[in-house]
């Protein structure tokens, strides 16, 4: 059976367009529901950087209130490595850079023979090449990115995060909302992003935990 329409709603927040000069989602009503996922999908490269912001409003024509998160989710893959000279795992955050390929990515966590990265550029990393980490550790690559569809879980800093010029083309993000988050009587949500000059994204939201059971599911563009 169908998700869409019984387990969740999807609404627009902007379709792919260049958000030169960035601006705002449309404004999405979260009235029937006790979940929103915000995701924002890039395209082209940037050549600014670009915060992200979110709003919360009494209704679909005024959600001009900040509202606080401090959760969000950016694009993933695993890179296997061996030839390690410590096994003293790379720490969160470290860079982890490709001797030959110069590609560059951040790690979210290393397992000892493997890394999870998040904020990977678009060169892809060569099979047997250096792979050195900003704290100091180097291994070598064991084939290929793979499982590049996962999401990490990152902490957002003063209800804000950044997608970046050199590292976030083609990407995605992901903001979970919950009813719990917005001031009462704020029932209304929507998402905020700088000027990340020439730059081809969408924004769109997931709607779940129907707080009444219909098909289909309310909407969420109207109050």
């Amino acid at each position: 059976m169908e998700g869409y329409g019984k387990k969740y709603h999807l609404a627009v927040g902007w379709n792919p367009i260049d958000k030169d000069s960035g601006g705002t989602s449309d404004i999405i009503c979260m009235k029937g529901y006790e979940m929103a996922e915000a995701w924002i999908i890039t395209g082209a490269a940037m050549t600014k950087t670009a915060a992200v912001t979110m709003s919360q409003g009494l209704n679909v024509t005024t959600c001009a209130t900040s509202l606080p998160f401090d959760r969000y989710f950016d694009s993933g893959c695993h890179l296997k490595y061996d030839g390690v000279s410590t096994h003293t795992p790379a720490a969160a955050g470290e860079t982890a850079t490709g001797g030959s390929s110069g590609a560059t990515g951040y790690v979210y966590a290393d397992r000892g023979d493997q890394v999870i990265l998040y904020g990977r550029d678009e060169t892809a990393y060569t099979d047997n090449e250096v792979l050195t980490f900003s704290g100091g550790k180097t291994a070598v690559v064991n084939g290929t990115l793979f499982n590049e569809d996962i999401m990490v879980p990152r902490t957002a800093t003063s209800d804000t995060f950044s997608i970046t010029a050199d590292h976030d083309a083609n990407r995605r993000f992901m903001i979970p909302i919950s009813a719990s988050m917005l001031t009462k009587p704020n029932d209304c949500i929507s998402l905020t992003i700088g000027d990340p000059d020439t730059a081809i994204m969408c924004c769109f939201f997931i709607l779940s935990n129907c707080r009444t059971a219909k098909i289909p599911m309310p909407t969420a563009i109207y109050n």
